[in-house]
């Protein structure tokens, strides 16, 4: 292999390809970057085994051939070199990348160790990319971290009659969205990965292409979203997702329609003397507004009130602040709409715009007083 490219556009694919490469892999082979020099162009791979990714970087190719590098090594070599070009030369049982200025060489792992990726299908779906990006940043937050529970680790994504639409719940708090597509005719129920999701969003940040090819992997158990230069794999999460519809309020006794900046800016001051209790902030809903509160004996307490129009009856209830804190962080409007039933009833939060389809639910912290 030999191969001739600029710096700039090497960097760039191993900034976005090197995020997934294992640090503590399962296999050592995944804590490698596969290398591949064919047709005008350098191919890049990496996976986790949940998530893989092949990133085309157009290049001079001298001579065809393939290898693997460790992956964090690679991209932080090459981000320190100052040059406009790389020559990338494959010498029997090492790498060797050199400049103008610089040469190093790299240890190297056999490719035929490294795991393939499969041949795409012709179920392709195009997607609008823009809107999609929204809706994913709108509903991953609320996924669930803990891999004890696979399938609330993942987002339900669901199309059907022009829809997409996007669920996450870690059990205590569920985000919801969806956009409208012009094809009325598919249909899919799937559990995607959040963490891949994120990915997509990074690799679409990349790109000013308005659309993202969907390509459906089924004896694989896979899918595969593919952008210019850019395509990114994901395996599918098998189980049954929670049933959301039980979950939603049908109805409300309070409704507050209130200022996002105001509201952020309140949660974040109470959250100073939450921290060391349990994150728990009292949420107080009064004839005028709402009034904020968070007591840690040790520390001290707080007190804030903030005007809103209040619709219904005075409640009281509470909050974990990191979950409003995200809310409010992902939130499409500047006017935040909340709505309970009482003091350990599900929170429901929603734009006050009627255009926006966003729907967030956050569960109530049981307090004694």
């Amino acid at each position: 292999m030999h191969v001739i490219v600029l710096k700039e556009n090497l960097g760039k694919a191993l900034s976005i390809v090197g995020k997934i490469v294992s640090i503590r892999p399962q296999l050592p082979i995944l804590s490698n970057i596969l290398l591949k020099a064919e047709n005008h162009k350098l191919l890049l791979k990496a996976t986790n085994l949940e998530i893989g990714m092949i990133y085309e970087v157009a290049a001079k190719i001298e001579k065809e051939g393939e290898t693997t590098v460790p992956g964090k090594l690679i991209t932080d070599f090459i981000n320190t070199l100052n040059s406009d070009k790389i020559e990338i030369i494959l010498d029997d049982k090492k790498l060797i990348i050199k400049t103008n200025k610089s040469h190093a060489s790299f240890s190297i792992t056999n490719p035929t160790d490294f795991p393939t990726f499969p041949s795409l299908t012709d179920q392709k779906k195009s997607l609008p990319i823009e809107k999609l990006k929204g809706a994913i940043i709108r509903t991953v937050f609320a996924a669930s971290i803990d891999e004890s529970r696979p399938v609330l680790t993942g987002v339900k994504t669901i199309i059907k009659n022009g829809k997409i639409s996007l669920s996450a719940t870690d059990g205590y708090r569920l985000s919801m969205d969806y956009i409208e597509i012009p094809d009325k005719k598919e249909d899919l129920n799937v559990i995607l990965p959040a963490t891949s999701l994120l990915e997509v969003v990074r690799a679409a940040q990349e790109t000013k292409n308005e659309e993202v090819i969907f390509n459906i992997i089924e004896n694989k158990n896979q899918v595969v979203f593919t952008l210019p230069n850019i395509s990114i794999y994901t395996r599918l999460i098998d189980g049954e997702f929670p049933n959301i519809e039980k979950i939603i309020p049908q109805g409300f006794k309070t409704k507050v329609t209130i200022n996002k900046e105001e509201f952020t800016r309140s949660v974040k001051t109470a959250s100073l003397f939450a921290r060391n209790a349990a994150n728990i902030i009292k949420v107080k809903i009064e004839k005028q507004g709402i009034r904020l509160s968070a007591n840690t004996p040790q520390i001290g307490e707080n007190e804030d009130f903030i005007e809103a129009k209040v619709e219904g009856e005075v409640i009281e209830t509470a909050f974990n602040y990191r979950f409003l804190l995200d809310l409010l962080a992902n939130f499409p409007d500047d006017n935040v709409v909340f709505e309970s039933s009482g003091s350990l009833s599900p929170g429901v939060f929603k734009p006050e715009k009627t255009n926006l389809s966003f729907l967030h639910l956050i569960m109530p912290v049981r307090i004694q007083e």
